[in-house]
């Protein structure tokens, strides 16, 4: 039922909305179950929707791209902007509420963001200090950590269901983590083969395996670290952003060059969907509204049950028929 009813949404209510938008009231567009955002290098978060494709974007402006991207407990977007090393909040309309933010370390270039059950998040950063940042929901800074580093810094992160393990990339071959309990280092996860290639973005999987866009490719490594599969499509060679969908069976990929954006399932490799983000210079972020994450955090959302949304989409049919008159 549940998904029989974000179908109506996709694909009668929402174009109604955006039919009404275009004769000229601005309207905000709620975030909604498997949106998916796409970071651009020049200050913009684009906002697609699977069955309909691009439905606005975010000029979040500030100083260089807009990479690592996550939500609250509320639905708030958190994006963090790599070559300023500030952080920008917006609202689940996409209306911007705090800009910037919180600043972390000055020429750190904060990468990445995930959210704990409690509302804290870390920020990692792929140079300068390198160090993963801890705070609180509002920005209060809890703590820092001085991870070891392989090739650049603490750059994407992930945590665990334990809450403590923090699993993270450097931009080399390694998958390192980092035990925030104790304030110690952990054996590698794993040693991805090859030697040509980045870790960039990845998830933790419940199996405990994990998902991560390795630039030529992507790969699925299971919990004793071992690649058992690959996606990859001919036209993307540089695969950077990744996010798992909430429908537990897919996830998302973005190519940092080519702006391309594809979700995949999981275990079969299948294609299921496509984008291109809009503006210059590609993705170099990523992020689902209601991703899964191990960790738990950030905002968990049923399906779509919006009857302000039904009601503008009725109305914005209604004006569109009439106008045709």
């Amino acid at each position: 039922m549940f998904y029989s009813i974000r179908k109506y949404f996709v694909n009668l209510v929402v174009p109604g909305v955006l039919m009404l938008g275009m004769t000229g009231t601005a309207l905000a567009i709620p975030f909604e179950l498997g949106d998916v955002f796409a970071g651009s290098k020049d200050g913009m978060i684009e906002h697609y929707r699977p069955g309909v494709g691009f439905l606005t974007e975010y000029n979040v402006g500030g100083s260089g791209e807009v990479t690592g991207m996550a939500f609250d407990s509320l639905g708030n977007l958190y994006a963090t902007r790599f070559g300023s090393s500030n952080m920008v909040k917006l609202d689940n309309n996409g209306s911007v509420v705090s800009d910037p933010f919180v600043a972390n370390d000055s020429g750190s270039h904060n990468e990445s963001i995930v959210f704990d059950k409690t509302g804290n998040f870390y920020v990692g950063q792929a140079d300068g200090t390198g160090d993963v940042i801890k705070r609180a929901s509002d920005g209060t800074f809890i703590a820092r950590y001085d991870v070891a580093t392989e090739r650049r810094g603490s750059d994407w992160t992930d945590l665990a269901a334990d809450q403590t393990t923090l699993y993270y990339t450097s931009e080399g071959r390694q998958i390192k983590r980092y035990d925030l309990a104790t304030d110690t280092q952990l054996a590698d996860f794993a040693t991805l083969p090859g030697s040509s290639n980045h870790a960039f973005a990845f998830r933790l999987l419940g199996d405990g395996g994990l998902i991560v866009a390795d630039w030529g490719d992507i790969k699925r490594l299971d919990s004793t670290g071992a690649v058992i599969m690959t996606y990859d499509v001919d036209t993307a060679n540089n695969w950077f952003a990744l996010n798992l969908d909430p429908d537990g069976s897919s996830f998302w990929s973005a190519d940092y060059n080519t702006g391309l954006i594809q979700q995949f399932d999981i275990d079969t490799g299948a294609l299921l969907e496509s984008f291109t983000t809009q503006g210059p210079g590609g993705a170099s972020g990523l992020v689902v509204y209601g991703e899964i994450t191990e960790g738990g955090g950030g905002h968990s959302v049923p399906e779509p049950a919006t009857l302000a949304l039904l009601g503008l989409g009725l109305v914005g049919m209604g004006v569109t028929r009439r106008r045709k008159i």
